[in-house]
C-alpha cells in the first residue's frame, strides 16, 4: 500500500476540537465552537459516504472559520492530494505541522505528499525526524529507507535497512529488497552476500539457494549457478526445483539432453504443485511445435503429470491442447470433457474446446446435448448458444435451434463475425420450417454485415432457385459467390440449378459439368440435379445413368425413383 494511500485509509488522527489555537487568532465564541463542531461532523459524514466536494466545501469553511486547526488543515491537505492538486495539498499539509510539530500523523501526511509529487529531499527530510523522534519504530526506519531510494541515495537506504534488520531481525523482505538495492548498483557480490545470510540463518530452505543460482546465472556466472544446483541436489535430490532450475541451466547451456532429463524428473514429481507444472507444460507447448523430438518429450511429461494429478483439471486441460495441437482431435475432446467431469474444471474456455471439436468431428448429437449445459453454466457467453443452434439445427430439432439462435443473440457484443455467423445459421433453419421472410431477413442482415460471406451469398441463392424467387438476385449472389471461392463444387452445383430454374440449359450443364470435374459427382443431390439439367438437354440416356447413380449415393428427393421409372421404361 502506498504511504498517501495508507494515510488516506486511516481517517483522522484527532479531534478538531483538540488543537492548539494560534495566540493571534481569537478564541471561538461558545456559538461559534458549536457551529463549528456541526460543521466538522457534518464534513465527516459527507466524506465517509464519498462525497468529496462537498466535504471539501465544508472542511474549505472550517478553515475561514478557524485557520489555525490543524485538523481541518490536516482534512483539506488528504482531499486535495487525492484529487491531485498539489499547490494546495503542499498548504495545507505544511500548514498542519507547522500548527501541530508533534502530531506524527500530520508529519506522516506531509511526507506523503512530498512523496506523491516527486520531492524527494523533503520526504527524507520528514522521516528523518520521525526517525530520530522514535528510533525504535520500524516502519518509519522502512519508509525513511524508501526516501532515500527515492533520492537516489542507494547506499543511505541500504543503511537504513540495515539498522531496522538489527531492529526485527533477519528477514526476507528487508533481505529482497537490499538484494535488488545492490543489484541496480551492479554490485552482484553486495546482493549475493545478502541472499548468502539467509542460506546460512535456514541451510535447508532450497528457495535461498535457487534465487542465488538463478542469480547466478541471470548474470552470466554459470559455473556459480552450477555449483549452487549441485547443493540443491545434495540437500533433497527428490525435490523438484532443483531439477527445474537445472533443466533451465542445462537449456541455457545449449545441453538439450540433460534439460529434458531435469524436466522430466521435475513434472514426474508429486511435491511439485500443478500450478508450478502448468506454465512449463505451456512453454514447451510453444518450443515443440516444430521440434518432433521435444514434442514426443513433451507428452512423456504430460502423462507424468496426469499420472501424479489424475484429480486435477489442469492437467487434462494441457494435455488435451497438446493433443488438439497434434491433429488427435477425438484423443482432445476426451481429455477436454474428462478435464470438465472434475471438481473445478467447468471453465468456459475448456467448453469451448470441446463444442468446436464436436463440431469439427460432426458429432451433432453431442453438441446438441453438450452446448446447452454450456448454456447453464456460462448464460452471458454467446457461444454456446450459436453451438447449441448448430446441434439441434442439424439433428433436425428446428424449434430449439432458434430458440437456443435467437437468445444467443442478445449476448453478442462488439463482434460483428460471430453475429453474422447466427444470422446465417438462423436464415438456414427458418428456410427449413419454410419461414422464407424470416430466412430472407436473416440472409440479408448477414450480407448486410459482410457482403463478401460465399456461403451466406451461395446458400441464400440456392434457396431462392428452389422456390423459383428473385432469380436475377440468386444470379447475382452465386456469380459473386463463386468468384469469392472458384473452385468449390458445392458453390458450382448452386450456379448450374440458378441457371435451370431460369430455363438456361446450356449454361447449367456447363456449369454442372465443371461441379463434377471437382468432386461433385460423390453427393446424391448434386448427380440429381445433373439427371435434371441433362433431361432439358436432350440427354435422356446420360440423365438415366445420373440418376441412378444418385439413388446410389442417397440424400436425393422423394422424386428420384419416378424419375429413373420414367425414363428407364421403354
Amino acid at each position: 500500500m502506498s504511504l498517501l494511500l495508507l494515510v488516506l485509509v486511516l481517517g483522522t488522527p484527532a479531534l478538531a476540537q483538540d488543537d492548539t489555537e494560534s495566540d493571534t487568532e481569537p478564541t471561538l465564541s461558545q456559538k461559534q465552537q458549536r457551529k463549528f463542531n456541526e460543521l466538522f461532523f457534518l464534513a465527516e459524514k459527507e466524506k465517509n459516504l464519498g462525497n468529496l466536494k462537498e466535504a471539501l466545501e465544508i472542511y474549505d469553511q472550517l478553515y475561514r472559520m478557524s485557520a489555525s486547526n490543524a485538523t481541518v488543515c490536516y482534512e483539506l491537505a488528504r482531499l486535495y492530494a487525492e484529487s491531485g492538486e498539489q499547490e494546495n495539498a503542499l498548504f495545507y499539509a505544511e500548514r498542519a505541522v507547522e500548527l501541530a510539530p508533534d502530531n506524527k500523523w500530520f508529519m506522516i501526511l506531509l511526507a506523503s505528499v512530498y512523496r506523491e509529487f516527486d520531492m524527494p529531499e523533503k520526504e527524507v527530510a520528514i522521516f528523518q525526524q520521525l526517525v530520530n523522534k522514535v528510533p525504535d519504530n520500524p516502519d518509519y526506519r522502512y519508509e525513511l529507507a524508501v526516501a532515500h531510494l527515492n533520492n537516489e541515495e542507494p547506499k543511505k537506504a541500504i543503511g537504513e535497512l540495515n539498522k531496522l534488520e538489527e531492529l526485527v531481525g533477519l528477514n526476507e523482505m528487508i533481505t529482497d529488497q537490499k538484494k535488488q538495492i545492490y543489484l541496480e548498483m551492479g554490485d552482484l557480490d553486495g546482493a549475493a552476500r545478502e541472499i548468502e545470510k539467509l542460506i546460512e540463518a535456514f541451510p535447508r530452505e532450497l528457495d535461498y539457494y535457487g534465487t542465488l543460482g538463478q542469480m547466478y546465472q541471470i548474470n552470466g556466472f554459470e559455473d556459480k549457478a552450477y555449483d549452487i544446483y549441485q547443493k540443491m541436489l545434495e540437500i533433497a535430490p527428490e525435490d523438484p526445483r532443483p531439477h527445474l532450475d537445472l533443466a533451465e541451466y542445462y537449456r541455457q547451456t545449449g545441453k538439450f539432453e540433460k534439460s529434458v532429463f531435469h524436466l522430466k524428473k521435475a513434472m514426474a514429481s508429486p511435491y511439485l504443485d500443478i500450478d508450478k507444472k502448468v506454465p512449463v507444460l505451456l512453454s514447451l507447448y510453444n518450443v515443440s511445435e516444430k521440434d518432433t523430438t521435444l514434442r514426443k518429450e513433451a507428452f512423456i511429461m504430460l502423462e507424468d503429470v496426469i499420472r501424479t494429478n489424475p484429480e486435477n483439471p489442469k492437467a487434462y486441460a494441457v494435455y488435451g491442447d497438446f493433443l488438439n495441437r497434434d491433429g488427435r482431435s477425438k484423443e482432445a475432446l476426451e481429455a477436454y470433457q474428462k478435464a470438465v467431469s472434475l471438481e473445478g474444471g467447468n471453465k468456459f474456455e475448456i467448453w469451448e474446446q470441446i463444442l468446436l471439436l464436436e463440431a469439427q468431428l460432426e458429432q451433432f448429437k453431442s453438441l446438441a446435448e453438450d452446448a446447452p449445459k454450456a448454456v447453464e453454466l456460462f448464460p452471458n457467453q454467446p457461444l454456446p448458444y450459436f453451438f447449441a443452434g448448430v446441434g439441434f439445427n442439424l439433428t433436425e430439432d428446428y424449434d430449439e435451434a432458434t430458440y437456443y439462435l435467437e437468445e444467443g443473440l442478445n449476448y453478442v457484443i462488439g463482434n460483428p463475425r460471430l453475429k453474422e455467423q447466427f444470422y446465417t445459421q438462423l436464415a438456414d433453419v427458418y428456410h427449413k420450417l419454410e419461414l422464407h421472410n424470416k430466412s430472407d431477413g436473416y440472409f440479408d442482415k448477414a450480407l448486410s454485415l459482410n457482403g463478401n460471406n460465399p456461403t451466406a451469398l451461395n446458400n441464400y441463392a440456392y434457396y431462392l432457385s428452389v422456390r423459383g424467387e428473385k432469380l436475377d438476385k440468386a444470379l447475382e449472389m452465386t456469380q459473386k459467390s463463386n468468384t469469392l471461392a472458384p473452385n468449390n463444387a458445392t458453390f458450382l452445383d448452386t450456379w448450374a440449378w440458378v441457371h435451370y430454374q431460369r430455363g438456361e440449359y446450356k449454361e447449367a450443364l456447363e456449369k454442372m459439368e465443371k461441379a463434377l470435374s471437382l468432386g461433385g459427382d460423390r453427393f446424391g443431390e448434386v448427380m440429381e440435379h445433373y439427371g435434371d439439367i441433362l433431361l432439358k438437354n436432350g440427354q435422356k440416356e446420360k440423365a438415366l445413368e445420373a440418376y441412378q447413380k444418385a439413388k446410389t449415393l442417397g440424400d436425393t428427393s422423394d422424386a428420384i425413383d419416378g424419375k429413373i421409372n420414367k425414363l428407364a421404361t421403354p
